[in-house]
């Protein structure tokens, strides 16, 4: 406290100039100002809040220097204005001054201002009855860190003179107010920040935990409680290892050391936890660090999603892929890859396989008497059946229809894969009852040992195929061993094989039309050219028939080079002729695919037909384009960059994974028949078509289904957003001038059929 002359202010307005204080008078006035600072500090730290604390502040103060009311301005950090924060007494309202708005009086320097002693002159200007609600009193400045942050003012009910004694009392509670007065706002606005924080995490629509170093949980939000069954009290006595599977409870750790030490700022991984009753949720984490200001660890934190009805679809596709949806036995696809690895290790070991080609003789029968439910329940049986008897490393898979395949390693001799095969014939044999009734069913089965015969694992299956036909030939109900002396087709194949080859040159050859339109609005938005034989001795062949048989000799060549040029001069014609302009699909094969000059001939006919590439869309199925996958990506890149857009067909029947798909300059998937026939009975099929469309909206594929034929089927698939349908419910394939007809008749649209 200074002991230099002061200039106060009476009540009057004179100026007078007092002399120094004796040190009597200082020492009783620091008393003063000492209780005074230690009441008031006390208050502020007893204080719940900033306004209440500097509330009760102005009152002890107005009680020490009988002051009748007070208050606090603070000065706002975004307008630089007065804003009001404590008063004290309370009043109404009405009579206080307005809450913000007014500038920090210029004339108040670092000093307090007695009001009643400032010269009319000086603030002539000023708002005065702003500091003097009641009667003359002091203004004076709170300072923190020196900077203005607020102003004290109070006043006295009765005229009174300026105090030293208030004035020293002021000045020292200055930087204390202003301290408080920052800290509390600050805590405050931190309390704020993290009541929002705290209801933005407990609100998430997304699993948050906070984690520590030992794995134990310190905070996990609703979301995530709710997603394990536990209540948050419950997980913060765990760990993440004891709520993760077992399988998955150390997947996670190599990425934490690393987030640890500093390598990486976050992991992304999935893994499965286990819910407090036992079942298992499939999650997606993303895992970061939360760092003090020091950059100090504290905790991690873990974002949780539940993906589990994701992991189930992709994991059924998936399974879907590789196995046979009624009989659940491995399918054509994965047992070629499974025959393909028992060749290797049979060569390693020096031993043999066997391929059993297994037709059951009368299933065609029960499944057109009976029905295609009864048909399924004989499928069902027989590979019941199979498993049965076949030995622990022997498998057994369904091709489709009634044809199924048996794998047997180990093998020493043909006697010993003979008794095998009669124990099958035996199996078969027995009765079963399908709808009330009784029925035996027979088999015949061909068989090819390998590498005995067979030149590779592939040759082997279709020897076996060659073998089983053999077998029917002579009566059926028994099993034949394919030799070089074997005849290399049936007589039905060999029939079909002679007349194809001479197909093209009798222009016995034709296209067929169906139209594919939009699901919403049924506009037809393309076109599928499909392949059709009719022959004088044979009739009218189906491609069932005919185009494996085209595959397996080569024939397919020609023949697609053929359909893939009368398809695009076709669809130049209807855009000559003015039909609204339609998009033209032609399915490639294998063996196309393969053919090094199919680029040029896809050029040459576009060229030829003088169509634009984008009017012209390739099918080709997964398994083809994952045959080899390097060889298909660099000619399906070379094809797109003609302007050609391509799509996969049947998807869902091989073996393709979404990032296997992503490599592929794919511009339309197709979801198969087979799916979309049980819609909406089979809640199965349901799932994976809807996981199918959803994998195409991924990729930003066009979703066409096939094999479209209930009103339900329809309704299902709009309502999953699939973009585009093809079947019977909207038109058979019919020929070219029929197909033109059906553009010219309704313009851009199909008339939906009754029901």
């Amino acid at each position: 406290m200074s002991l230099r002359s002061r200039t106060i202010s009476s009540a009057d307005g004179a100026s007078e100039t007092r002399a120094p204080r004796s040190r009597s008078d200082d020492t009783l006035s620091l008393r003063a100002d000492l209780k005074a600072f230690v009441l008031i500090s006390r208050i502020l730290v007893a204080a719940d809040s900033c306004a209440q604390g500097i509330e009760d502040a102005i009152r002890a103060i107005c009680a020490i220097h009988d002051f009748s009311a007070g208050s606090f301005w603070r000065v706002d950090e975004e307008s630089g204005l007065l804003r009001e924060l404590a008063h004290w007494p309370q009043v109404d309202a009405a009579h206080r001054a307005p809450a913000i708005g007014l500038a920090p009086p210029t004339w108040l320097d670092e000093q307090p201002v007695w009001v009643g002693d400032v010269s009319t002159d000086e603030l002539r200007s000023q708002p005065l009855d702003m500091w003097k609600p009641a009667a003359p009193g002091v203004v004076a400045p709170v300072r923190f860190k020196d900077r203005l942050t607020g102003i004290l003012s109070f006043a006295a009910c009765t005229p009174r003179t300026s105090s030293v004694e208030v004035t020293d009392t002021l000045n020292a509670l200055s930087p204390l107010v202003g301290f408080f007065c920052e800290h509390g706002l600050a805590i405050e606005r931190l309390r704020g920040s993290e009541q929002r924080f705290a209801s933005t995490l407990d609100l998430a629509a997304i699993g948050i935990a906070h984690i520590a170093d030992s794995g134990q949980f310190l905070y996990a939000n609703p979301r995530l409680c709710h997603m394990l069954g536990y209540t948050e009290a419950e997980l913060r006595l765990l760990t993440v290892k004891d709520i993760s599977h077992p399988d998955d409870a150390d997947v996670s750790d190599e990425m934490r050391d690393k987030l640890r030490r500093g390598e990486i700022d976050h992991f992304k991984l999935e893994k499965r936890y286990a819910r407090k009753d036992g079942s298992q949720v499939w999650v997606a984490l993303t895992v970061a660090v939360r760092r003090d200001d020091a950059g100090q660890r504290m905790y991690d934190v873990s974002v949780v999603e539940d993906i589990t009805a994701r992991r189930v679809a992709e994991e059924r596709v998936q399974y879907l892929a590789t196995h046979d949806a009624l009989t659940g036995l491995p399918n054509r696809a994965m047992f070629a890859q499974l025959v393909s690895l028992a060749s290797e290790s049979a060569k390693r070991r020096h031993c043999k396989i066997a391929v059993l080609f297994i037709d059951l003789d009368r299933f065609k029968v029960i499944n057109d008497t009976l029905g295609h439910d009864a048909g399924d329940i004989l499928l069902r049986e027989m590979a019941a059946r199979f498993r049965e008897g076949l030995r622990g490393g022997d498998l057994v898979a369904r091709l489709g229809g009634d044809e199924f395949v048996v794998l047997l390693q180990d093998i020493s001799d043909q006697a010993q894969v003979g008794a095998v095969a009669r124990h099958l014939l035996s199996t078969i044999m027995r009765p079963i009852e399908i709808h009330g009734q009784e029925w035996r069913v027979t088999a015949s089965i061909g068989i090819c040992l390998h590498p005995e015969v067979g030149q590779d694992e592939q040759s082997t299956i279709k020897n076996a195929d060659l073998a089983m036909y053999a077998a029917k030939e002579r009566g059926k109900n028994n099993f034949q061993f394919y030799s070089t002396t074997l005849r290399a087709r049936s007589a039905g194949r060999l029939t079909i094989e002679t007349h194809l080859r001479h197909a093209l040159e009798r222009e016995e050859l034709s296209l067929h039309y169906q139209a594919k339109v939009r699901v919403d609005t049924d506009t037809i938005t393309g076109v599928e050219a499909l392949l059709r034989w009719n022959n004088a001795a044979l009739g009218s062949v189906p491609p069932v028939r005919f185009i494996p048989v085209a595959e397996e000799t080569g024939l397919i060549i020609p023949i697609g080079r053929w359909v893939l040029r009368t398809a695009c001069q076709q669809s130049a014609e209807w855009l000559r002729a003015g039909l609204p302009m339609v998009r033209t699909s032609v399915n490639l094969s294998m063996r196309q695919l393969q053919d090094d000059r199919l680029i040029d001939e896809i050029r040459a006919a576009l060229k030829e037909a003088g169509l634009p590439p984008d009017r012209l869309e390739l099918e080709l199925t997964e398994s083809m384009i994952m045959h080899n996958t390097e060889r298909a990506v660099r000619v399906l890149s070379d094809i797109k960059s003609l302007g050609v857009r391509l799509a996969i067909d049947d998807f869902g029947t091989g073996y393709s994974s979404l990032a296997q798909l992503k490599r592929f300059p794919i511009d339309t998937l197709k979801v198969d028949r087979s799916f979309i026939r049980e819609i909406p009975r089979d809640s199965e099929d349901r799932a994976i078509t809807e996981a199918i469309i959803a994998m195409g909206k991924t990729l930003s594929l066009t979703v066409v289904a096939e094999g479209v034929e209930t009103l339900e089927q329809k309704t299902f698939l709009r309502e999953c957003a699939c973009d585009e349908m093809q079947g019977y419910y909207f038109s058979t394939p019919v020929p070219p001038e029929e197909f033109a007809r059906l553009l010219r008749k309704n313009g851009v649209r199909v008339e939906t059929p009754r029901e």
